[in-house]
């Protein structure tokens, strides 16, 4: 941890309409999308997707596991830069890197649901006797299942922080206001006070993870150009995710700040932004010498 005085993290939430005219163009999309995705449950991905045995992965797993993973890297990398490297300073953007990557990871949770074939046996990855251990999938799955408890177990201070002392069910429901503040009360005594513990886990389940996505690109070389295909690919996953992790946290507060109309957090993006050209360039000399 560092040893520097740095200043203390305040907090405000935010004030804002919800159902904007975006939203809306937003909500337009997603209802073509839950049409094919009835289609899929309904018909199979065979009818929306032009998927068969032969051919059983398609852009899909492409964009939202392969690419969508990595973006989402900016929760673990902010962790880690600012509780574990101790660099307070950064603190400010943890939380909305905690939330990218607990979003990211629920929808890319909730897509690869919909993209297996027997979906319904998606809860044989959390049972031992199902478990594969020769099988890069089979890791990539428990860690993405760990890491994602993991990351909604990191929201518990922001609740606590929230709504302890504040509880205020109304109408008939009021008589659950005292039981929701003895939970929020034994989370603040138990799960907050071990907080250090799940950033940790979280910083090492993400590095796990975003390797075993390279290490099944290698088990499958026939399904990738040669330029690309290498026994490395695990190494090559991880470094640019983390590469990447940090433009994204970046990206996502400069669109934050700009739709609830803030002023963005230049001071640290500044910073931030030392650490990019360096990531990337050995990522650069790590591909090219391979």
């Amino acid at each position: 941890m560092s040893s520097g005085h740095h200043e203390a993290v305040v907090f405000k939430p935010t004030r804002h309409r919800y159902w904007t005219p975006t939203v809306f163009v937003i909500l337009m999309i997603a209802m073509v999308g839950w049409g094919f995705l009835l289609t899929r449950f309904f018909f199979g991905l065979g009818a929306i997707t032009n998927l068969n045995n032969q051919f059983p992965w398609g852009m899909w797993i492409g964009v939202d596991v392969a690419c969508g993973v990595a973006l989402a890297a900016g929760g673990f990398t902010t962790a880690f830069i600012a509780h574990i490297w101790g660099r307070h300073e950064y603190e400010a953007i943890t939380r909305a890197g905690t939330l990218s990557a607990m979003l990211g990871y629920t929808f890319v949770a909730l897509g690869v649901v919909v993209d297996l074939g027997q979906y319904y046996y998606i809860w044989h990855v959390i049972f031992p006797p199902w478990w594969q251990g020769n099988s890069a999938l089979f890791e990539v799955g428990m860690c993405v299942i760990l890491y994602l408890t993991v990351l909604y177990i990191e929201f518990v201070p922001f609740l606590v922080e929230q709504f302890r002392k504040k509880v205020n069910i109304g109408w008939f429901l009021d008589w659950l206001n005292k039981p929701f503040e003895w939970i929020l009360w034994l989370l603040d005594m138990t799960v907050v006070k071990v907080m250090w513990i799940f950033i940790i886990a979280g910083v090492v389940l993400s590095c796990a993870h975003q390797s075993s996505l390279g290490t099944v690109m290698a088990a499958v070389p026939t399904k990738l150009h040669p330029l690309y295909w290498s026994r490395a690919l695990p190494v090559f996953f991880l470094a640019s995710a983390i590469a990447v992790g940090f433009p994204m946290v970046m990206f996502e507060g400069l669109i934050e700040a700009r739709s609830f109309k803030m002023k963005p957090e230049m001071h640290i993006y500044k910073r931030l932004a030392r650490y990019t050209p360096w990531l990337i360039g050995f990522y650069l000399c790590i591909r090219f010498g391979d």
